[in-house]
């Protein structure tokens, strides 16, 4: 008999002495007389974890009137919006938000410092406006907003030069690392003191760091930019700084890429449990089989500086799996572009994919991210994807992820360009554009709100808000530019593939016609394995630069 014990969340609709136990059983055994206080409770787990699993079969006698009363208090309905939309908002009505979320005033993990070429400058994009990140010659990474003063021609299309300076390509000035102008060619030799004096001689800098192997760069490159970013710290999971855990937490490979979907349907995604079961029907989940009721409870109330944090409980009709016994499952999203999902075991172990969506323009997020491992007290691992802790290879890794990132991309580039025509067709708003009759979307529902109450994201005025989708949908498989273009790692594994399927393709012929020739079985064996090994690694190649994915297609 397999027992977990969880709790219906109240709502502002209903007393607080409404927020009542229940016992959750799987099918096929009797109630207990009693459930012990340390029975934990099971959730669904995160994307690429394995999904928690909990049937629920009855409850105490004495909490049945509650929790039909909670939930019909969840389905009552009065407007058009949803009547879900309605509790959840009234449901933090009462707190307080505090001030709007300063989308400037905030750290941005932009890429892996692994993964970037350290002898050419790098483009980056961050709320709509263009960013060259190179490194210096003192070894720091600095960042500049991507714009010569001189002729306004991208720095990004530069050369980092021998003596640490970033060159202009067109006119050859060159920059130090505060962004200051060392250099100008044109200038006549008694001018040039006076005009590097020009408090105009500069490139736009922003304040720059690099945290576990991550370079973050700062919202903007105001006067009191130094002063207000030293004042505020990343994003980073505590558990990495905290001495109780030295030696039990380490992250695993980190990776970037863009994204062809905005940064409001990207959270919006990593705030709906419900989807996983379905979506990433063969990867993590059954389509069949897993879909059900999911309960989401406050962990921390939703604030414009902090965001909020939510615990999933999911209540399925089957046994348990002997790893989902005891598993928690948390969301925690804290602004400008974190999204931690948690699945915390008995022993202590945990898995967190370590999730960052950077708004670089209206309808494209830069997804900067890893997985955080915490082995138990006892060194017990946490059950779940061996791709997480296994030895495999930086570049396969990355050439993996969008194996599970594409079975989410055309739901999400569509939406935001179908929200879009909705809002200009009708006038209405998500509230009214979407229907959500579950509390399974109560994630959704505050992250919108969220959004809402800070006005949006603060985009450059002169991004396109255009979110049109692209003309042809084999566009939103691109790996190559999304991905190894910009990553070192996977341009020297294409390489290295390259070269091997050409020689195994050249083995392959010779040995065939050798064994064609004298009649050699052996050869022709031998030459059909190399033609065997030549083909997996031409589709090795092919990933490299697109992965097609088609949910008709997955069975």
């Amino acid at each position: 008999m397999v027992v977990t014990r969880v709790q219906a969340p109240w709502t502002s609709a209903m007393p607080k002495h409404h927020y009542s136990e229940h016992v959750q059983i799987a099918p096929g055994t009797a109630a207990p007389a009693a459930v012990s206080e340390a029975s934990a409770p099971s959730s669904l787990a995160p994307l690429a974890a394995a999904t928690g699993l909990v049937a629920v079969v009855g409850c105490k006698g004495r909490h049945r009137r509650s929790r039909r009363l909670s939930r019909m208090t969840l389905q009552q309905s009065t407007k058009s919006e949803g009547p879900s939309v309605m509790v959840m908002e009234r449901e933090v009505e009462a707190d307080t938000w505090g001030e709007q979320f300063n989308w400037k005033k905030a750290w941005y993990p932009m890429a892996v410092i692994e993964d970037l070429d350290p002898k050419r400058p790098t483009k980056l994009e961050l709320l709509g406006e263009d960013l060259v990140a190179w490194k210096s010659g003192d070894g720091a990474w600095r960042v500049f907003e991507d714009r010569c003063p001189h002729r306004n021609v991208p720095l990004s299309e530069g050369r980092v030069e021998s003596d640490g300076t970033l060159l202009c390509s067109y006119h050859g000035w060159h920059f130090n690392g505060e962004g200051k102008i060392t250099a100008i060619p044109q200038a006549k030799t008694k001018d040039l003191p006076r005009l590097l004096e020009n408090p105009r001689a500069c490139a736009a800098a922003r304040p720059a760091q690099v945290r576990e192997g991550v370079l973050w760069v700062w919202g903007e490159c105001s006067k009191d930019a130094a002063l207000e970013s030293a004042l505020v710290e990343p994003n980073l999971p505590k558990e990495l700084s905290d001495p109780e855990l030295e030696g039990r937490a380490k992250t695993s490979v980190w990776s970037h890429r863009d994204i062809p979907y905005g940064w409001e349907v990207a959270m919006e995604n990593v705030t709906d449990p419900a989807h996983v079961a379905v979506s990433h029907h063969n990867i993590v989940a059954n389509r069949y089989e897993d879909p059900c009721p999911i309960e989401i409870d406050w962990v921390r109330k939703p604030s414009n500086k902090d965001g909020f944090k939510i615990r999933i409980k999911s209540l399925r009709n089957r046994p348990l799996k002997k790893e989902e016994v005891g598993m928690v499952s948390t969301m925690d999203f804290r602004p400008p572009s974190q999204m931690h999902i948690k699945s915390e075991f008995p022993s202590g172990a945990s898995i967190t994919l370590l999730i960052n969506f950077v708004p670089t323009k209206p309808g494209w997020t830069r997804l900067v991210g890893s997985t955080m491992l915490v082995s138990g007290q006892n060194g017990e691992k946490a059950p779940g994807f061996a791709i997480y802790s296994s030895p495999l290879p930086r570049w396969l890794v990355h050439l993996l992820a969008p194996a599970f990132l594409h079975q989410d991309q055309v739901f999400l580039h569509f939406q935001q360009s179908i929200l879009q025509k909705e809002a200009l067709k009708t006038g209405q708003s998500w509230k009214q554009s979407y229907w959500i009759p579950t509390e399974a979307d109560k994630g959704t529902v505050t992250l919108r709100q969220w959004l809402d109450r800070n006005d949006g994201i603060a985009w450059s005025p002169a991004a396109s808000t255009d979110l049109s989708a692209l003309p042809d949908k084999q566009l939103l498989f691109d790996t190559f530019k999304t991905h190894t273009a910009q990553c070192t790692t996977c341009q020297k594994a294409l390489k290295r593939v390259t070269k091997v399927q050409a020689a195994l393709k050249y083995s392959a012929i010779v040995l065939a016609s050798a064994g064609l020739s004298s009649t050699s079985w052996p050869m022709l064996l031998g030459g059909t394995l190399l033609g065997v090994g030549a083909g997996v690694t031409n589709k090795l190649k092919g990933m490299f630069h697109e992965m097609p994915f088609h949910h008709q297609d997955n069975n």
